[in-house]
């Protein structure tokens, strides 16, 4: 049992300092150019110290009057808010010039290998910043909008090196002006990330030079060049479903050790909308969990897989308003089926869903019924269904199957399914689908699954009108179970397949990214990866993006959690606080971001959390839902509360764990009125 404890508090010792970053030593180096002049270079744990004095200008009002003794951290938020002021406070000085050049490593204590470089020129300029590379072909160049005041984002560095860093000042010909080059010293890469990237082939002319790859169990999300070197990653890990590209060079974040009990998987009830560099925009509360995927909507609203939580989880699509963060559009997939296949826990498990805007439809991926399906997005009436006619023959689905034209290979725990802007056939009738199909029947038999040995990347041209389905195309490879997604490149001529879990390991590599010339099916590039992954993509920061500081927002906490509610005068007479044991368990613990309470558990153990204060007793009620799967009966991660709607007093924390009531030992104080 005391090992337990220790490995326990090591684990959430662990998570804090992934969550918040670990303080460093107040160092600065400074370093002479070798044309004269000099670039003080700061440690991340320095800007963060130095950035801290800026809190009270960015925490919301209405927190303001909050008091506790429970153990506050910093809000990734917040962290981002009071670095970036710090660095426009810096930059506006004047105190910083080309000469004489201020830079920061890991500006936003998120991703340890880059840096942004600050620095005021006399007269406005373009400016080109080059990370050197092993090879030419290697190195991370990008070029600058023309201006005075420059804040210069620094990427793809490598790990444990001293790496050669070229700044240059622009005419406006494109001419170099006046460069300079520093080094840029940088940490070994974490356990995870060492020795797991390996080229087994690369084409000369890949479509992609560097490849992201994320998502998970043991890996963090990292991006490595054609040579398998490691040339950015993140320092926390997020959900297993890794990070989800959206515009303007921003990607949403799912944190992995917040989360809301649920009948399988606890479900992460908190995300982020983040750049390359770390910074948070927006952080999104979700009250019943978001999971397995993201895809940006016209507009920039977010659809994402979610729970209906009625004794069924990942059976429900999500929309989710980008500035507010709430729920303005919400999808039961068990609305759209009879009910053949709802018979287990997790009978659809949503893994891909994309709005297409051509005819305002939803493309839905449901793994465990081995089904593709269009639903109009307004009526919420299924459209049509690409999946196995002879697992569906028999019920009341029949009317809405796709029917196959000549020999249609049918798709099995399929994942991202994609509507492709592309004409292979030239009739305006029809669309084309690619689907990373698994081809696996593991989760959900099925009496006409052909035990094919393969998995494969299909494209199928749909014929909505005559409601037809044939192939036009499918790219083979070894068989992978889950985790995976697919991507054409038209201009390229180029197909990738992001094969990230191996059924069987390859010589210790769990997973790969095959390159495959689209027209001919030849395997052009094949990267072996040991740990698996999620999904893969290219690696295509906005970087200009990156130079414009982080937009003034004091709502930068949005959505809805579960908040705590009157206990009824009648339930009062069944709970006693007099004489309740003190919680000394360190597997139980509470912290707090401004009005966030987050209580560590292991799962489904606390059922209530009670707020008792003079005035009135308020709980939060987690006996809605309980475990169906051993697989995660022991997992530990933090639920959490929003008590911003707390009467005005001063409330003693309990909770009910496993039916028996603690004292947490802690309190607050609210504000409101």
């Amino acid at each position: 049992m005391d090992n337990y404890f220790v490995s326990s508090c090591k684990r959430v010792k662990d998570w804090i300092c992934r969550q918040f970053g670990q303080k460093e030593k107040k160092t600065v180096h400074h370093k002479k150019f070798a044309d004269g002049g000099e670039v003080v270079v700061w440690e991340t744990g320095r800007a963060g110290e130095e950035a801290a004095s800026y809190e009270n200008l960015f925490l919301r009002k209405e927190i303001a009057g909050f008091r506790t003794n429970i153990r506050r951290e910093q809000s990734c938020s917040i962290k981002s808010l009071t670095r970036d002021y710090l660095y426009k406070q810096l930059l506006s000085s004047g105190e910083y010039t080309f000469d004489h050049m201020l830079v920061i490593k890991d500006p936003y204590g998120e991703a340890p290998l880059t840096a942004l470089a600050l620095f005021i020129l006399e007269e406005p300029a373009c400016v080109r910043v080059t990370t050197k590379g092993n090879l030419k072909e290697t190195d991370f160049v990008t070029e600058l909008p023309k201006k005075k005041e420059h804040r210069v984002p620094i990427l793809g560095m490598y790990a444990e090196k001293a790496n050669d860093i070229v700044i240059e000042i622009l005419d406006d010909e494109g001419n170099c002006v006046k460069s300079h080059t520093f080094t840029i010293r940088t940490k070994r890469l974490p356990k995870s990330l060492r020795n797991v990237i390996t080229v087994k082939k690369w084409t000369d002319k890949p479509a992609y030079s560097n490849i992201m790859i994320n998502g998970g169990v043991k890996i963090h999300t990292c991006v490595f060049d054609i040579e398998g070197e490691i040339r950015y990653y993140l320092s926390r890990k997020p959900r297993g479903y890794g990070i989800f590209p959206l515009s303007d060079g921003h990607f949403f974040y799912m944190e992995k050790e917040i989360s809301t009990p649920s009948y399988s998987n606890p479900q992460c009830v908190m995300s982020y909308d983040m750049d390359y560099l770390g910074r948070v925009y927006q952080c999104y509360l979700t009250k019943d969990g978001v999971h397995h995927t993201v895809e940006e909507k016209a507009g920039g609203n977010i659809l994402a897989g979610s729970n209906t939580m009625m004794e069924h989880t990942e059976d429900m699509v999500i929309e989710i308003d980008r500035h507010t963060g709430e729920v303005v559009w919400e999808l039961r997939v068990e609305d759209l089926f009879d009910g053949t296949y709802k018979d287990m826990m997790d009978w659809a498990h949503v893994n891909s869903a994309v709005y297409c805007e051509k005819d305002h439809s939803v493309l839905l991926s449901l793994r465990n019924i081995h089904t593709v399906c269009s639903v109009d997005y307004e009526t919420k009436q299924l459209r049509w269904m690409l999946s196995d006619t002879e697992f569906w023959k028999g019920t009341k689905m029949t009317d809405k199957m796709l029917a196959p034209v000549g020999k249609v290979p049918w798709v099995y725990q399929q994942h991202a399914a994609y509507e492709l802007d592309a004409d292979f056939d030239g009739i305006p009738d029809t669309k084309h689908i690619m689907i990373f199909d698994n081809h696996w029947a593991m989760r959900r038999k099925a009496d006409s699954f052909d035990d094919d040995p393969l998995s494969y990347v299909s494209i199928y041209t749909v014929n909505e009108k005559e409601m037809t389905v044939s192939l036009y195309k499918r790219f083979g490879f070894r068989k992978t179970r889950i985790r995976a997604n697919s991507i054409y490149l038209p201009e390229e001529g180029r197909m990738y397949s992001m094969a990230g879990s191996f059924a069987k390991s390859l010589k210790g590599n769990k997973g790969a990214v095959y390159e495959f010339d689209f027209k001919t099916g030849k395997t052009l590039s094949e990267i072996r990866i040991k740990p698996g992954f999620f999904r893969g993509y290219a690696f295509e920061p906005d970087v200009t993006a990156l130079t414009k500081p982080l937009p003034l927002n004091r709502e930068y906490v949005c959505g809805n959690l579960r908040q705590p509610k009157p206990v009824k005068l009648q339930d009062m007479e069944k709970i006693s606080f007099k004489r309740c044991k003190k919680l000394t368990d360190p597997a139980y613990f509470l912290l707090r971001q401004e009005d966030l309470i987050f209580i560590r558990e292991v799962d489904h153990a606390i059922s209530k959390i009670y707020f008792a204060g003079a005035k009135g007793v308020f709980e939060v009620n987690y006996e809605d839902t309980y475990q169906t799967m051993k697989t995660f009966e022991d997992k530990e991660y933090f639920i959490t509360t929003q008590i911003n709607h707390l009467p005005k007093d001063r409330y003693k924390i309990y909770v009910e764990v496993k039916g028996e009531l603690y004292n947490t030992g802690k309190w607050v104080s609210t504000c409101n009125g």
